[in-house]
């Protein structure tokens, strides 16, 4: 079992992901990684993409640029220690707004899992040696971004 307070730096390792590509904050996002890291990520059992060391990870973020804005939602998150290294397991729900083929303004909900490779630096701080992004699944609802009457 986990020493709570690497429980509680892992969950904030993956909350930081979460917020770095939000924001679209590349340098944030590569500081999450260790310098030889791999980001993959799947869906169905399909490679869509693979992004390996610091320098391939600059452009993880890029394909989020499609939607006006994202908001990942970090839920579930169960982690092993031990020393230096850990495995963790995270859900997500990842909100994704883009235009609607009506005009209008779609949210595509991608479900997650996140399966984690962390090491802990000399640092102290934890980062990510490997991470594997699957979509479970998605899907589409229609989405209002017009401010509310209160």
């Amino acid at each position: 079992m986990p020493h709570a307070d690497d429980r509680t730096l892992l969950r904030e390792l993956a909350e930081a992901y979460a917020s770095a590509a939000d924001r679209r904050d590349d340098d944030a996002f590569v500081a999450l990684f260790t310098p030889t890291a791999t980001l993959t990520i799947r869906q169905g059992g399909a490679v869509l993409g693979t992004f390996t060391g610091r320098d391939g990870l600059c452009g993880a973020t890029a394909p989020l640029d499609a939607y006006s804005a994202t908001m990942h939602f970090v839920g579930n998150h169960a982690c092993a220690v031990d020393g230096d290294a850990a495995t963790a397991t995270t859900y997500c729900l990842a909100n994704h707004l883009r235009p609607a083929g009506d005009g209008g303004v779609e949210n595509l909900r991608m479900v997650i899992r996140y399966d984690d490779r962390c090491v802990r630096g000399a640092d102290g701080r934890w980062r990510y040696a490997a991470r594997d992004l699957d979509i479970l699944w998605t899907e589409v609802a229609p989405a209002s971004v017009a401010p509310l009457a209160l």
